[in-house]
């Protein structure tokens, strides 16, 4: 393990963290104190603590040589996670906006991961309308840098430190692919950036446009709705009441779903790369998922009363929100029938396209899987028959189909696990308990539980909240996470990276042989 050189890289990725708070910085200069949150100190404590953690990193990285490997490229993408939660964090608690340390850390962490789950507006927690308009900055603008993958974000500027980024842009998630259409790993990081930044402008044009949104109503939610992550500038999207708005963000939200990989690839031929979209297997997969997620839910809300064009617009808004693991809602759903929190609950876990800001299982190994049932349906009939798995025209070697199968079966011992350990918190029952391990575990961020009966009614038909059982934390995606324990909110931020980093790469730095030379 060449530590020097893992230090010397993750003082540049301190370096980018610290001078992207410049912006919160110039609008909290604007801004007058409000009680007892001073957003300026906060951001401005953390610029400096940045620069002092840079500092002493690249003291301690200023001999480094040699190129980056696997070990230090997976040290790297898993480390980068954890100093940017604790870095991005400062401003949260040292404006006095988050007191608890485990508030400020979980809000950064889930901004960062862009699971979207909030401590806002529950527990000991002010509003989200009552946030200094800087801090609501800083929220969104974690998202979207952890949504392009931080990573990826620094990956671009590594020839500048003459090293070598093939590794360490491979390190950061584990997906079904081949280098028959992949770039090379600078060019890619690169051109994918440019159509994040392309795409984020366009989302913030219209939604000021069609939406009507304020500037920074738009800059948030571009922010949030390219990195799938969902932090809002509201306590809920419904109370924009904009069905322009609503239209947008379910467009966008439905592309930063798809591949960015696939888009780099293709990003030349304009439109004439839409065919080609449709000839890729998982994106047709995500289509079908996406229109049968949505159908599914109207139909359950039409036969719960609910007219067809609310029906439809509440199913196709929050169907999106939660399959893309974004994380928005303009319904309290956890209310909704048993058939649509059911459907819920499954696209938690399912999530958008590998290469995507999306969270979840992916639909390439949702693809995979489907693809090794049939086969071995096929091969029970005729035990004698030679057939190789294809994935768009190209054979899939064995060792791939058990990296999916590995990464799919662990992923449910995970979700599993870790709603076992929310148990423990006497609050929760297992509804939500194993919801909320879920959606930590997708980068969902809302989750569900059991609510009073008498309140079910007026959530589905007046769209208002509905009352959780006695002395049960909701939440939902009208509640926040501020009611639990500290250490459940520990277990969950642990979650939410691990999903992020699609298991693998976060579990490898707790494995001793990882760590020997």
């Amino acid at each position: 393990m060449n530590l020097p050189q893992v230090a010397r890289l993750m003082a540049g990725f301190a370096t980018f963290f610290t001078l992207a708070q410049l912006p919160p910085l110039l609008m909290a200069l604007w801004e007058e104190p409000t009680g007892t949150v001073d957003s300026r100190a906060g951001i401005l404590a953390s610029m400096v603590v940045g620069a002092l953690v840079t500092t002493l990193l690249f003291l301690g990285g200023r001999r480094a040589k040699g190129q980056i490997y696997r070990k230090e490229a997976i040290a790297i993408a898993g480390l980068s996670w954890f100093l940017a939660s604790m870095l991005g964090a400062i401003p949260f608690q040292w404006s006095g906006l988050l007191r608890d340390p485990i508030d400020a850390v979980f809000e950064t962490a889930s901004g960062l991961t862009t699971c979207g789950a909030t401590v806002l507006g529950s527990g000991p927690n002010c509003a989200i309308v009552d946030t200094p308009a800087s801090l609501l900055l800083w929220r969104a603008m974690t998202q979207w840098i952890g949504g392009i993958g931080i990573v990826l974000v620094f990956v671009s500027l590594l020839p500048a430190m003459g090293v070598t980024a093939k590794n360490l842009l491979a390190s950061e998630s584990v997906g079904v692919g081949t280098d028959s259409y992949q770039p090379r790993a600078v060019a890619k990081a690169r051109t994918i950036a440019s159509i994040y930044v392309v795409l984020t402008l366009a989302c913030t044009l219209l939604l000021i446009l069609i939406g009507g949104y304020s500037l920074l109503d738009a800059l948030c939610h571009a922010f949030t709705a390219m990195a799938t992550g969902g932090y809002s500038t509201r306590a809920s999207v419904a109370e924009f009441h904009s069905l322009g708005g609503e239209i947008v963000l379910v467009v966008f939200m439905f592309l930063a779903g798809c591949s960015f990989a696939l888009m780099a690839a293709n990003w030349r031929a304009g439109w004439r790369a839409l065919p080609r979209f449709a000839r890729s297997g998982e994106f047709r997969v995500y289509l079908i998922v996406t229109v049968g997620v949505v159908a599914a839910i109207m139909i359950s809300l039409v036969r719960a009363g609910q007219p067809i064009g609310t029906a439809l617009r509440q199913a196709l808004f929050n169907g999106v929100s939660v399959l893309t693991s974004t994380g928005y809602a303009t319904a309290d759903f956890h209310a909704w029938p048993a058939m649509a929190t059911v459907v819920l609950f499954c696209a938690m876990f399912v999530g958008g396209c590998s290469g995507s800001t999306a969270g979840g299982i992916k639909q390439v190994r949702l693809l995979v899987v489907m693809k090794l049932l049939a086969y071995s349906i096929r091969h029970f009939v005729r035990p004698k028959s030679v057939e190789r798995i294809k994935l768009d025209n190209e054979v899939l070697p064995a060792a791939v189909i058990s990296s999916v199968l590995a990464v799919v079966l662990l992923w449910f011992v995970c979700v599993v696990f870790g709603g076992i350990l929310a148990t423990f918190d006497e609050r929760m029952n297992f509804v939500s308990a194993l919801s909320a391990s879920a959606s930590m575990m997708g980068s969902c961020g809302p989750a569900l539980t059991l609510v009073e009966p008498a309140s079910v009614s007026a959530a589905i038909l007046e769209g208002a909240t509905a009352t959780t059982l006695a002395n049960t934390p909701n939440v939902g995606p009208m509640g926040g996470y501020g009611d639990l324990r500290g250490w459940t909110k520990l277990v969950f931020t642990f979650q939410m990276v691990l999903g992020r980093l699609e298991l693998l790469t976060l579990l490898a730095l707790f494995t001793p042989s990882f760590w020997r030379r």
